[in-house]
């Protein structure tokens, strides 16, 4: 016999709360609306069921249920298989987390035997019925291209990223409006370049034709200038691998906000090579900086990466050396 006295902490022989004067009639009346209000939640449900048959039933040439019960989904950027099932366990035990396991994502090349997973969230609200949070989650995926670059859907935009890279794929379309939008960035797919706005009237370029490289080159055109300067030849290796600097969309978010960004940046929130690396060719971040670098506590060998662990003797040589290039360009 389950002991609910022991569960729920309260004494089967007696507890306070539960009995304390209540009238009869108003103990029916709570009894009552306990009770419509879970026959509510039920005909709620009911209804979102439908609407999540219906939503499959309309786009049956893009939503296609296996014999294991697992919904493939025909996205315009890539295949999605879902297993119906662990929702339908994890909806039948209201204490299970509210969520899906990895979908498989596969190119639209074809399914694939060895398919990558994202974790795909959807934003919900609590009076949210557990199946239309599954309707809007199959519709987001059949509409993938509307969504896959928003903030909510990193995972997904990294898996698609992983799976396509910056090759023309059907990524391309999507992905070129977007950054065309947002600070007027333009790919040019026969030089393998992504070339966009910095503040200040800086530009950047991002040349990922190398296949051989573990990162990006990265150039910079400053304002007045027609020509390009080289930066990094290879990002990944001349960098201390900051977070910021780390895979495409946070390279580009992180060079869209420079140099201004730089000028209020703690050595946590950019990279220290990067930082230094702009500050020697811009007399105005290089006055800022000075400060920092001429500190009697200062030490290169002492700046932490992002891991709380003190950067690389060699990372720590280039600091140095681009800390006294920026000493001449200030008391020049």
């Amino acid at each position: 016999m389950v002991d609910w006295g022991g569960l729920f902490e309260f004494d089967d022989d007696g507890d306070d709360g539960a009995n304390q004067s209540v009238p009869l009639d108003e103990q029916q009346q709570r009894r009552e609306n306990m009770l419509e209000t879970m026959l509510m939640m039920s005909e709620a449900s009911k209804r979102a069921a439908h609407w999540v048959e219906e939503i499959i039933s309309n786009n049956e040439g893009r939503m296609k249920l296996d014999k294991e019960g697992r919904l493939l989904i025909t996205g315009q950027l890539a295949y999605y298989r879902v297993n119906i099932n662990a929702f339908l366990s994890k909806f039948n035990n209201p204490f299970d987390y509210n969520s899906f396991d990895s979908v498989e994502v596969h190119p639209k090349s074809g399914l694939v035997e060895s398919p990558k997973t994202a974790c795909v969230q959807i934003r919900t609200s609590g009076s949210m019925p557990a199946y239309d949070f599954l309707g809007g989650y199959i519709l987001g995926l059949m509409n993938d291209s509307a969504s896959w670059l928003e903030e909510s859907m990193h995972p997904l935009r990294r898996t698609l990223f992983d799976i396509y890279g910056l090759s023309r794929s059907p990524l391309t379309e999507s992905l070129s409006s977007h950054y065309a939008q947002a600070i007027n960035g333009v790919f040019n797919w026969q030089d393998d370049t992504f070339t966009f706005n910095g503040t200040n009237g800086w530009k950047w370029r991002i040349n990922f034709s190398n296949p051989l490289g573990q990162g990006y080159e990265i150039l910079y055109q400053k304002p007045r200038q027609t020509w390009w300067n080289s930066m990094f030849s290879d990002h990944v290796k001349e960098t201390t691998g900051h977070h910021t600097m780390s895979g495409f969309f946070g390279l580009v978010e992180h060079l869209s906000e420079a140099p201004k960004l730089l000028k209020t940046a703690s050595e946590w929130e950019t990279d220290p090579i990067f930082i230094r690396k702009v500050a020697s060719v811009y007399p105005a971040l290089a006055k800022v900086l000075i400060h920092r670098i001429e500190d009697e506590n200062y030490s290169a060998d002492q700046i932490y990466s992002f891991y709380d662990e003190p950067i690389e003797s060699d990372e720590a040589e280039r600091v140095s050396i681009l800390d006294d290039i920026i000493r001449q360009t200030v008391w020049a």
